[in-house]
């Protein structure tokens, strides 16, 4: 399990130094929240994270999914998911991802297909088909679900470990902090942790992450070679 941290542009060459001197595997640039987002800015970040030795996500998140309107997303996409280890594109956005699919699997880099709902957990049947639809897609299934209960951390996990492929499956919120950690027992491949203020809820923060992880997961690492293939 890969251990991703969600940035804005805020004292972003620190803050990425900070990421790697604390074990993190993985910076998401949240471009949506950046505020410059010109093609040489992003870009400009998006080198300087691959310079510190780590890996990246590419996120553009849109207002539906809780980011924001980033008039220029379709030129970021274009020109920066090739250089991106990942990009994320929600599947409600289906003709992005059609659009940018072939150019990130052309350029070897990795397309997570996300699917948010920050009201409830789904219920199983349709956790499942959210997972198998973005899997035809030919990409990397994401699910995040807000948790009202154990029971709620116990389906999305149960649901998602029947599915035989890498996926990324996050229960949000505090019920679900422990699909943060638990996650690879049913093939989750990521997880995602807060540097000072979490981008969304339910984070741990990154020092816990790491700690949790080596205590839980020895060689969860390994077993995925280190990265997502």
């Amino acid at each position: 399990m890969l251990i991703a941290v969600p940035l804005t542009d805020e004292d972003f060459e620190n803050r990425v130094k900070e990421v790697r001197e604390k074990g993190g595997d993985i910076v998401e640039l949240r471009v949506d929240t950046f505020r410059i987002t010109d093609l040489d800015y992003v870009k400009d970040h998006l080198d300087a994270v691959h310079t510190a030795g780590l890996k990246t996500i590419l996120t553009v998140r849109i207002p539906e999914e809780g980011g924001r309107e980033v008039e220029n997303r379709h030129e970021l996409l274009e020109n920066l998911a090739p250089l991106s280890d990942y990009t994320d594109i929600e599947l409600i956005k289906r003709e992005d991802i059609l659009r940018y699919r072939d150019a990130i699997k052309s350029a070897g880099k990795e397309l997570i297909i996300s699917f948010h709902d920050f009201e409830r957990t789904p219920p199983a049947w349709l956790i499942r088909e959210t997972l198998r639809e973005a899997h035809r897609y030919g990409g990397i299934p994401k699910v995040s679900v807000k948790a009202n209960s154990h029971q709620d951390v116990a389906t999305l996990l149960c649901v998602g470990a029947k599915e035989s492929y890498p996926k990324i499956l996050i229960a949000m919120g505090e019920t679900g902090k422990i699909s943060r950690v638990a996650g690879f027992i049913a093939g989750s491949v990521i997880s995602y942790a807060s540097l000072g203020e979490s981008l969304a809820p339910g984070q741990l923060p990154l020092e816990k992450m790491v700690e949790l992880r080596e205590l839980l997961c020895e060689g969860c690492i390994e077993d995925i070679g280190g990265e997502v293939k």
